[in-house]
């Protein structure tokens, strides 16, 4: 029979075995999958970088009724540079919890700590995000909310030029695709590199660091949770599906594509990787972006890693009814329960 259309021989290729999926019923054969499946991942997101000194560095510093902000720079790697707010709640026993909060697409760190695009502070949330950075504080977490790679100050100067919602995404993603690379490797790295910074506080208690993002957020969320074991609870929002029903199925950014990837694993086996540390996922059943159906799915393989290790208590989920934003229904009660 003829087959005229080019996808097909590639969805072929998904429906069959990937090499990596995970189907482990012993705890050697999950410590071997574990393993082998890490060490993959880190090759696909192009390696990861030497560590350098952070040499971190306080540039602005702002007290409210709640939290007290920092506006925080420190060095991830060779010719990278991150910069964030670490919001301190007040009146909560120190050393705290703390959690890293990652914002999606839109125009940054700024949007979830309550910054309008002209840099002036609002006093209700907005958007999508719903400020969950301050919302995080508010709750006693020792909040650092990063800007991600190629957003708000971390653009190139052409992006900057053109509006606060222009991305650097997509040609950085190119560039960094035909080096061996990707955006999203950097990402992760700029993460484990904010948990070392985190560590150096005084005010953090240094075993007690979970993650919480949403959309592109949640995306690099997931990816560093599977990766960076010191994170100890992880909140994915907006993002945990399969990549054949969210990532192939419409237009995405550049920054979601990781080469490679579907030979080796799908979402959800990625994210099985966090067992047994604790992993809350949120999603809404109006997400058009990345249909709640899809992400039911993954989670009920997800959870096959759970209850292989005698840690289902660990998953758990809100499926809100709602667009593709933060929910924070559970979130905020649960960090805590699993941060404490």
């Amino acid at each position: 029979m003829r087959e005229f259309r080019p996808l097909k021989p590639f969805e072929e290729l998904y429906n069959s075995q990937r090499e990596l999926e995970f189907k482990a019923k012993t705890l050697e054969e999950w410590r071997e999958w574990r393993r082998s499946l890490k060490e993959k991942l880190i090759e696909l997101l192009g390696g990861f970088p030497e560590r350098i000194d952070l040499s971190p560095e306080v540039v602005e510093k702002k007290d409210f009724n709640e939290y007290k902000r920092e506006k925080i720079i420190f060095d991830s790697a060779p010719y990278v540079s991150v910069i964030g707010y670490l919001l301190i709640p007040k009146n909560v026993d120190l050393p705290a919890p703390s959690v890293v909060a990652l914002h999606g697409h839109g125009y940054g760190k700024d949007d979830i700590v309550g910054i309008w695009e002209d840099g002036t502070e609002r006093s209700i949330p907005d958007g999508y995000h719903k400020d969950f950075g301050i919302t995080l504080a508010k709750n006693g977490f020792i909040t650092f909310a990063i800007e991600q790679a190629c957003f708000g100050e971390r653009r190139e100067a052409e992006d900057i030029a053109v509006s606060k919602y222009q991305s650097s995404c997509r040609k950085v993603s190119f560039w960094a695709m035909l080096l061996g690379k990707t955006v999203l490797g950097m990402r992760v790295w700029d993460i484990i590199r904010a948990i070392d910074y985190l560590q150096t506080r005084t005010e953090v208690k240094k075993d007690s660091i979970g993650v919480m993002g949403i959309s592109g957020g949640g995306m690099t969320a997931l990816f560093s949770s599977a990766i960076e074991e010191r994170i100890k609870a992880a909140v994915v929002s907006g993002y945990l599906n399969t990549f054949k029903t969210s990532i192939l199925s419409i237009r995405h950014c550049e920054c979601n594509y990781v080469p490679g990837i579907l030979k080796y694993a799908e979402m959800y086996d990625i994210a099985s990787l966090i067992a047994p540390r604790a992993l809350l996922i949120e999603s809404g059943t109006k997400d058009d972006i990345f249909p709640v159906e899809a992400t039911e799915f993954a989670l009920s393989k997800v959870k096959k890693a759970y209850e292989l290790l005698n840690a289902t208590e660990k998953l758990d989920s809100d499926i809100f009814e709602g667009r593709h934003q933060i929910s924070g229904r559970k979130a905020y009660t649960w960090l805590r329960e699993n941060l404490r």
